[in-house]
C-alpha cells in the first residue's frame, strides 16, 4: 500500500470496494477511498510531506513514511485531526524493542494497542468513559483501525500470511483508547513520565485479549486489588507488560485510600509471585532446583501500566497482558504546526 494507491479511479463507490476488498487491503470492512485530495488533507492538517519520516522498522528494513500512513488513515476513516495520533502510533511501533516482525509473525493474536494521555485525546473527540474499548467513538475506532490497516497493507502482516493468528481478537480490527483523566486523581501519564501536564502521549503495546474482572463489594484497595493479582497469575511468569484499566468506581475507593498510581503497580507487582515449585506443577516453568524461590509474573512494577477508564457504573479492572518479547514504546504526538 503506497501514496499511488491514491491516485486510482473508480466509477462508484461499490467498484472501489470490490478493488480494496479483491487485492486484500482491508480488514474484512468497507473502506474510505484514499483520493489524493483526502491523502493531502491528512499531510497538511500535520504540516508534513508525504516523504516525512515515521521511523524505520529494523528487521524488514520497512521505512514508515507519512504518506503511507495518510492513505491508511483515510481508509480507516480517520479525520484530519486523527492523523498526528496515528503518526505517533505508527513512530511508537517502529522501534525496535517494540519487536514489530516478531509479535506480527506470532500465533497468539498480538495486536497494536495505542493508549492515548493527554489534552489532545479530548479535543479530538476520544472516548474515556462508557465503551471506551468498544464501539460507538469514531476517533478510537479510527485510529486504532489505521494503524492496524497500516501493519497488513504496508507492513505486510496479513492473516493467512505473515499473520498466522490460531485465534486473533476483535483488537485486530482496531485498539485504542484514552486514559480518563476526568476521573483520576492523578497527574496525565504523560506528566508522570517527564512528558508535562500539556503534552499528549501515545504508548503502543503489543497486546493480546483484554480480561474482564468483577470486583465484589471491596472497598479497601488491598483487598479488591488482591482479586486483579489472582487474575493475572494466569498471565504466567516472565511475562512483558500489562495494562491495567480501573473503572472510575473502583477509583473512587483507591483515591479516597489516597493511593498513587506507583502504589497500585507496587501492589499488584508485589502479589503476583508466586513458589517456583507452583509455576513448575502448572507447566509454567521449568525447575531451576530451588522450588521454594519466589517468581513473579512480571520483573518489576515498571512493567504494570495502572490507567483509569470506562463509564461510571460498574466495579471492575480490566486486563491486558502483552506479547513476551516486546516492550512497549512512547511517544509524543506532534501537534499540528
Amino acid at each position: 500500500m503506497t501514496t499511488q494507491d491514491s491516485a486510482l479511479q473508480f466509477d462508484d463507490w461499490n467498484a472501489a470496494q470490490e478493488y480494496y476488498f479483491a487485492n486484500g487491503l482491508t480488514d474484512g470492512l468497507p473502506i474510505i477511498p484514499p483520493t489524493p485530495e483526502r491523502v493531502q488533507a491528512m499531510l497538511d492538517y500535520a504540516g508534513v510531506s508525504a516523504e516525512h519520516d515515521l521511523g524505520t522498522e529494523v528487521i524488514r528494513q520497512k521505512r514508515l513514511t507519512a504518506g503511507k500512513a495518510a492513505v491508511n488513515a483515510v481508509m480507516a476513516g480517520c479525520l484530519p485531526e486523527h492523523f498526528p495520533v496515528v503518526m505517533a502510533s505508527l513512530s511508537a511501533i517502529a522501534v525496535r524493542t517494540f519487536n514489530l516482525h516478531a509479535s506480527s509473525t506470532s500465533t497468539n493474536g498480538a495486536t497494536v494497542l495505542t493508549v492515548v494521555s493527554g489534552p489532545y485525546a479530548d479535543a479530538i473527540g476520544m472516548n474515556a468513559g462508557v465503551e471506551l474499548m468498544g464501539n460507538g467513538s469514531r476517533a478510537n475506532a479510527a485510529i486504532g483501525r489505521a494503524v492496524n490497516l497500516f501493519k497488513a497493507n504496508f507492513y505486510g502482516s496479513a492473516p493467512m500470511d505473515m499473520d498466522n493468528s490460531t485465534f486473533g481478537h476483535p483488537g485486530k480490527i482496531g485498539f485504542c483508547f484514552p486514559e480518563h483523566l476526568a476521573v483520576s486523581p492523578w497527574p496525565s501519564l504523560a506528566a508522570e513520565r517527564g512528558y508535562g501536564a500539556d503534552a499528549t502521549i501515545v504508548t503502543a503495546y503489543a497486546a493480546l485479549a483484554p480480561l474482564q474482572v468483577t470486583l465484589h463489594g471491596d472497598r479497601h484497595p488491598a483487598d479488591f486489588l488482591t482479586t486483579v493479582a489472582h487474575a493475572m497469575l494466569a498471565f504466567g511468569p516472565n511475562s512483558s507488560e500489562a495494562v491495567c484499566v480501573i473503572s472510575p468506581e473502583a477509583m473512587l475507593h483507591i483515591a479516597e485510600a489516597g493511593w498513587t498510581r506507583r502504589q497500585v503497580a507496587e501492589f499488584l507487582h508485589e502479589n503476583t509471585h508466586l513458589p517456583e515449585a507452583e509455576w513448575v506443577r502448572w507447566h509454567r516453568l521449568e525447575s531451576s532446583g530451588d522450588g521454594e524461590r519466589m517468581v513473579p509474573v512480571f520483573a518489576d512494577a515498571d512493567r504494570i501500566t495502572v490507567l483509569p477508564g470506562g463509564g461510571l457504573a460498574g466495579a471492575f479492572v480490566s486486563l491486558i497482558n502483552t506479547w513476551g518479547s516486546s516492550r512497549s514504546v512512547t511517544r509524543v504526538v506532534p501537534f499540528p504546526g
